[in-house]
């Protein structure tokens, strides 16, 4: 130990990264690559942030991530440099969207005969009116014409679709009916947030992603994160909170810890937005105030095990509108994704409730959180389900980044920008790109390019 400054320096590092989620992880693994020796420090006990799972009885529990889409570029080409290209799985993405009683099944794809089978559930079960599904149809010929720009890691296109939350921008030109019975159930289940708090451009990119179909790992998304961890577990220290990363003179100088200051020449901060703030107290008034927009939805997610399946064969998830008032976004069926998630014959049924049902049930017991949405499972389900074999409940105060409209630019501006305004500091975090697990991978990396090149 040495004196420094006034503090009790533990120890100069290379680098430090604050993190160890899937950013954090991404950003160790690229820089030990690199030949960096990197310091990773993690407040919980576990590795992998939004990739959390692991297993129950012999069941693959995904509590974080539930899937990747298909294009996830980056993501998939860390699964083949990690040896896990051979467990990646594509499952049938078909989901019910709940109408006055009555689901509608559509299927993700792109090909023609998919397409056309859409359209039939859509005109056999009314989801929409003719009129309905006719916007429909032109929205998804917008999609089609600007698939280009509405890209998770490229979208320079996709800025005039920025300005507008998503909620206007469909009332505006798709009407009442594509918003409620349509985009806002989707969107939902895939932020647990609302289309009014999302700019346009990443809700119909959200939409383009979802048409292309998901795939998962045959053991759980989380065994991205744990692949990751055993590579970077040398340069890792979990229940190691970080107090502040210090910031003087317009340099980072390090990280002060409950043990001490871990004095480094570049620190990476792989947290939420909102913790970014917190740990870096001085950081540049304009830096501050483009992160606090930065919001994030809630959830109570909780999984039930049942001895028998209460979906239609293929079926993976049915998504609610917030007009039906239930406290789920939606929920899903995890023994459709892949023969090794559960027994067969059983279900694994993931609820995802969202909003202000949420952050209520986040502060009620486990006994009876499980118990109220037992309850709403047996109204909205499509077969009843039957008492359940074993039940889990996770709680996500920061679930899924909300991006307001029009901050897209800005922070990737800021990415770029902050290593020169502040000497040694970098950030990564899904927030500086369209929130997903491949940007969140790709942010890492890319924070990590930037300390091999400095």
């Amino acid at each position: 130990m040495a004196k420094r400054g006034g503090r009790t320096v533990l120890e100069k590092n290379r680098c430090v990264v604050v993190g160890a989620g899937a950013a954090g992880l991404a950003a160790t693994y690229h820089l030990l690559r690199g030949g960096v020796e990197v310091v990773t420090l993690e407040s919980s006990g576990e590795a992998g942030g939004r990739l959390l799972g692991g297993r129950h009885d012999g069941r693959v529990i995904d509590l974080g991530a539930q899937f990747f889409f298909r294009p996830y570029r980056t993501t998939f080409e860390l699964c083949g440099r990690l040896g896990l290209e051979g467990q990646v799985v594509p499952f049938p993405f078909r989901v019910g969207l709940w109408r006055d009683g009555v689901l509608t099944a559509l299927t993700a794809g792109l090909d023609p005969r998919t397409l056309a089978g859409n359209f039939r559930e859509l005109l056999r079960f009314r989801l929409l009116s003719p009129a309905g599904v006719a916007r429909l149809t032109a929205l998804l010929f917008l999609l089609l014409r600007r698939r280009r720009d509405l890209h998770f890691l490229r979208f320079p296109g996709n800025l005039d679709l920025d300005g507008r939350d998503l909620a206007s921008f469909t009332l505006d030109g798709y009407g009442e009916e594509v918003l409620e019975y349509y985009l806002q159930p989707l969107v939902s289940c895939l932020t647990l947030g609302q289309p009014e708090e999302i700019g346009a451009g990443y809700g119909l990119a959200l939409a383009w992603y979802a048409m292309q179909g998901c795939c998962t790992l045959k053991e759980g998304i989380w065994t991205l994160a744990d692949r990751l961890h055993r590579e970077c577990r040398g340069s890792v220290r979990l229940s190691t909170p970080a107090r502040e990363i210090v910031i003087e003179a317009g340099k980072v100088r390090g990280v002060e810890t409950e043990e001490g200051f871990l004095e480094a020449g570049e620190v990476v901060c792989c947290t939420s937005a909102s913790a970014a703030l917190r740990l870096m107290p001085r950081l540049p008034d304009g830096a501050r105030s483009l992160l606090a927009k930065i919001g994030y939805s809630s959830c109570c997610h909780v999984v039930f095990g049942f001895p028998r399946r209460s979906f239609p064969a293929g079926w993976y998830a049915v998504a609610l509108p917030r007009r039906s008032g239930s406290s789920m976004a939606g929920f899903s069926d995890d023994s459709t994704k892949c023969p090794s998630y559960a027994p067969p014959g059983e279900s694994l049924v993931h609820c995802f409730t969202f909003g202000a049902h949420a952050r209520e049930l986040n502060a009620q017991p486990d006994r009876l959180v499980a118990a109220r949405l037992l309850e709403e499972l047996r109204s909205w389900a499509p077969s009843p389900p039957p008492d359940p074999l074993f039940r889990v409940v996770h709680r996500w105060e920061e679930a899924v980044c909300l991006p307001p409209p029009g901050t897209l630019r800005q922070l990737r501006r800021l990415a770029r920008e902050l290593p020169q305004t502040v000497r040694g500091l970098h950030l990564a975090g899904e927030y500086l790109y369209m929130p997903s697990v491949e940007g969140a991978l790709r942010s890492g990396m890319d924070a990590a390019d930037e300390v091999l090149r400095s």
